[in-house]
C-alpha cells in the first residue's frame, strides 16, 4: 500500500526554489529510531506518523531494519515495476515518503539511525567538518583528518576517540529495556573507531557480502528465541557505485539488481511466515542525480577573492572544505560576513542558494526538532552553499538530493 497522506505532505514542504524542507515534527527519518524502540518496547507513542503502519500491527518481537544507502524515493519509483521484492512490498505492506535530515549526508543519518539523535544533537551533521577540539578540519566517519585518505589518523591528537562523538546511543537503552541488538555492516571497515564507539551495546557482525549477511541474519531469525530483538543491517554498494559510475550506468544497475534479487532470493522468501511476529523496515538517507563534471564551478578557482574571506585556524590553515558538494559550509570570518554574503550571492546566481548558517536554523524551531548541542553550532558557523554540484577543488563529486522513504512490511503470518 501506497501511504498517500505521506506524499502529499512531504511534497508539499518545499523551501525556496525547489528544495525540501525537513519534517523534523512528523515524516522524517530522523523519527525511524525511536519509533522502533516504540515498536518493540510499547512505551509511549511513534515518533513517525501512525499512517506509516497502515492496518499492521505496532508491536512486534522482532524488528529488521536494512538502510540502503542512496536508495531514495526516485529509485523506488523507478525499479518497483521491474524487481518482485519491491512489488511484494507494496502489495503487502505500507510504503510511505519521508525526508532525509538536512544534510542529506550519510554521516548524519548513519549516527542518527544508531545514537537517537537528530543532526542537530549529535553534531555529527558531514563528512568534512571543524572540529573545535582539535582545531582541525575532520572527516568523523574515518576518525582521520580531512582530507587523509587512511582511517585513524585522529589517533595521533591527544583528544580521546569518545569526546568526538555523541555520549548517548540507542542500544544501552534497549538493552536496559530487555532488546538484544545486532548490526551487519561491511567488514571492509567494521569494526572502526566509529562503530566502537557509536555501536557499542550492540553485538557488530561483520560481513564480506550481501549473501553471507543474508544468511547469516537468516540463520539467526529462525534459530532466535530470544525476544525482543533488534536487527540492523547498513548496505553500502548503490551509494557507491552511484558516486563513481553515476545513477544511470551499467554499474548501477547491477548494484541495485543484486540487493533486489537476493532480497527476494535470500531473505523474503525463507523468512516469510516463518519468524514469528516480526517487522523488516527499509530506508535510504537519500537518492543521487547525475553530475556532469565538465559544468563544475570551484569557489577557489572560479570565485577570486573567496579565500581571504574564510577564517583559518591557529596555524594559518584555511578552514575548507567542509560539508560536501551538495551542501558546502564556509566558515567566513565575522567581520566579512555581509561582504561574503552579497559576493557569493552574485557569483553563484542560478548555481547554488547561499544561506547565514543562522538563519536556517532560526527556520527550524520545530516541535521535535530540539535546540542545537553547543558543538553543532561551533561546528557550523558561517555560510551554507546548497548546490548541485562540486564546490571546492578538492571536494568530492556528490549531488543534491533530499528525498529518502520507508517501508514496512510484516513477515510474520497474518
Amino acid at each position: 500500500m501506497l501511504n498517500t497522506p505521506s506524499l502529499n505532505v512531504v511534497n508539499s514542504s518545499k523551501f525556496s526554489q525547489g528544495f525540501v524542507k525537513p519534517l523534523y515534527d512528523s515524516y522524517c527519518f530522523s523519527n525511524i529510531p525511536h519509533t522502533v524502540e516504540f515498536l518493540l518496547t510499547g512505551k509511549g507513542q511513534s515518533a513517525l506518523p501512525p499512517d506509516v503502519f497502515g492496518n499492521l500491527p505496532t508491536q512486534y518481537d522482532k524488528v529488521i531494519l536494512f538502510f540502503v544507502d542512496a536508495f531514495g524515493w526516485r529509485f523506488f519509483e523507478r525499479y518497483t515495476e521491474k524487481y518482485q521484492f519491491l512489488k511484494i512490498i507494496l502489495e503487502n505492506g505500507v510504503v510511505s515518503k519521508l525526508t532525509s535530515q538536512f544534510p542529506s549526508t550519510t554521516a548524519a543519518h548513519v549516527t542518527c539511525m544508531h545514537t537517537g539523535l537528530d543532526v542537530a544533537q549529535s553534531g555529527v551533521y558531514e563528512w568534512n567538518y571543524y572540529e573545535p577540539l582539535i582545531d582541525e578540519m575532520i572527516s568523523p566517519l574515518l576518525f582521520s583528518y580531512a582530507g587523509d585518505k587512511e582511517r585513524d589518523t585522529l589517533q595521533r591528537c591527544p583528544v580521546p576517540a569518545a569526546a568526538f562523538y555523541p555520549r548517548y546511543t540507542l542500544y544501552p537503552a534497549l538493552k536496559a529495556q530487555g532488546i538484544t541488538a545486532y548490526v551487519f555492516q561491511s567488514a571492509a571497515y567494521t569494526p572502526s573507531t566509529y562503530s566502537d564507539i557509536i555501536y557499542r551495546g550492540a553485538t557488530v557482525i561483520p560481513f564480506k557480502t550481501l549473501s553471507e549477511a543474508l544468511a547469516l541474519l537468516s540463520e539467526m531469525l529462525l534459530a532466535e528465541k530470544v525476544a525482543p530483538a533488534y536487527y540492523f543491517l547498513y548496505f553500502d554498494r548503490i551509494d557507491a557505485y552511484g558516486h563513481v559510475y553515476g545513477p544511470n550506468a551499467k554499474q548501477f544497475e547491477e548494484a541495485v539488481d543484486l540487493f533486489l534479487t537476493r532480497m527476494e532470493q535470500f531473505f523474503y522468501k525463507p523468512l516469510h511466515g516463518k519468524v514469528g511476529h516480526t517487522l523488516f523496515i527499509m530506508t535510504a538517507d537519500h537518492g543521487q542525480i547525475e553530475v556532469d563534471p565538465r559544468t563544475t564551478f570551484y569557489l577557489n578557482l572560479h570565485a577570486p577573492g573567496t579565500e581571504r574571506l574564510l577564517r583559518t585556524n591557529q596555524k594559518g590553515k584555511l578552514l575548507v572544505p567542509a560539508g560536501s558538494a551538495r551542501d558546502m559550509f564556509l566558515y567566513v570570518k565575522e567581520e566579512c560576513l555581509g561582504e561574503a554574503l552579497a559576493s557569493l550571492q552574485k557569483q553563484l546566481a542560478g548555481r547554488a542558494e547561499v544561506y547565514q548558517t543562522q538563519d536556517l536554523l532560526a527556520q527550524q524551531r520545530q516541535k521535535r526538532w530540539r535546540y542545537p548541542y553547543l558543538c553543532y553550532h561551533y561546528r557550523i558557523f558561517g555560510f551554507l552553499l546548497n548546490t548541485t554540484g562540486p564546490t571546492w577543488a578538492a571536494l568530492f563529486c556528490f549531488s543534491l538530493v533530499f528525498l529518502g522513504g520507508l517501508v514496512a512490511l510484516r513477515l510474520s503470518k497474518s
